[in-house]
C-alpha cells in the first residue's frame, strides 16, 4: 500500500511538472516575474533635415531631473522613475518642417501633437495609457504649442530651444523646465485649476510662465497631490 502511494505521487509530480513545461512561454514568465515599475520616457525626435545636438539632449535629461526633483518636493519624497537612459535619441524620415504642417485629420492646432506622437510610437514605441510608461516627446519640428494628456506629451522645437536658452523672447530655461512640469503633469492625468487666478503659483495653471522668479514658489496643488497620490507612476525616490 505505501509502495502504490508512493508511485501516485511520484506521477502526480511528474504531471505537473510535464504542464509547466508545456505551458506557453508568456505564462512561464508571468508566473515568476515581478511587475515592472512604471517609467517616464523622454524621446529627443530629430527630423531628417536636423542635425542631433547634444546640447539639446543633455538639457532635456537636466530638466527631466530638475522637473523629478520638483515632484519630489511637492510630494513628500515622491516621484516618478525616469528610463535608462534617460533620453532615447531617435531620428525620423520626416523633414522638421512636416510635424506642425503636415495634416493628421483633426484641428490644426492639434498636428504638431499628432504628428510628433505617431512618430514616436514607430520608432520608439511610444503611445497613449500604457500601463508600465509615460512618454515626453521633444520634437525639433518648428513650433510653439505643446500638449498633453493620456500617458504622452509633445512638445515642439520652442521647448527645445527654451531649454538653451535660445528662445527669441523667452531666454530663462527655468520658464521651459516648469513648461515641461506643465505638461507632464497633464500626462500624468493633471488638469488646469478650476480657478486660475486663485492659483498664481500652480504650474498646472499660469504659474510656470514666472512663478521661478525671485525666490522659487512654483508648486502642485493640494487637487494636484492628491491626485498624483493615486497615480501607479508616482512612488518614494
Amino acid at each position: 500500500m505505501r509502495q502504490l502511494a508512493a508511485a501516485l505521487a511520484f506521477l502526480a509530480l511528474s504531471g505537473a511538472s510535464l504542464a509547466a513545461a508545456a505551458a506557453p512561454p508568456a505564462r512561464r514568465a508571468l508566473a515568476g516575474a515581478t511587475q515592472r515599475p512604471p517609467v517616464v520616457h523622454f524621446v529627443y525626435l530629430v527630423s531628417a533635415d536636423r542635425e542631433v545636438r547634444e546640447d539639446f539632449r543633455a538639457a532635456i535629461a537636466a530638466a527631466a531631473r530638475d522637473v523629478q526633483a520638483f515632484y519630489a518636493r511637492q510630494l513628500g519624497g515622491r516621484t516618478f522613475r525616469l528610463a535608462d537612459p534617460v533620453v532615447q535619441v531617435v531620428r525620423s524620415d520626416r523633414p522638421a518642417a512636416w510635424f506642425y504642417s503636415h495634416d493628421s485629420g483633426r484641428d490644426k492646432p492639434l498636428w504638431g501633437f499628432d504628428n510628433g506622437l505617431a512618430e514616436a510610437a514607430r520608432l520608439a514605441g511610444a503611445g497613449h495609457d500604457q500601463p508600465d510608461a509615460a512618454w515626453i516627446v521633444y520634437s525639433d519640428g518648428p513650433g510653439n504649442d505643446g500638449r498633453g494628456g493620456a500617458g504622452v506629451a509633445v512638445l515642439p522645437e520652442d521647448d527645445l530651444l527654451g531649454l538653451v536658452g535660445e528662445h527669441p523672447t523667452q531666454k530663462e530655461p527655468r520658464r521651459w523646465v516648469y513648461g515641461l512640469a506643465h505638461e507632464l503633469g497633464h500626462a500624468l492625468g493633471l488638469a488646469h485649476p478650476a480657478d486660475m487666478d486663485a492659483a498664481p503659483r500652480a504650474i498646472m495653471g499660469r504659474g510656470f510662465y514666472d512663478c521661478f522668479v525671485g525666490t522659487d514658489r512654483c508648486e502642485l496643488t493640494a487637487e494636484d497631490r492628491a491626485t498624483l497620490a493615486k497615480s501607479r507612476f508616482i512612488a518614494p525616490r
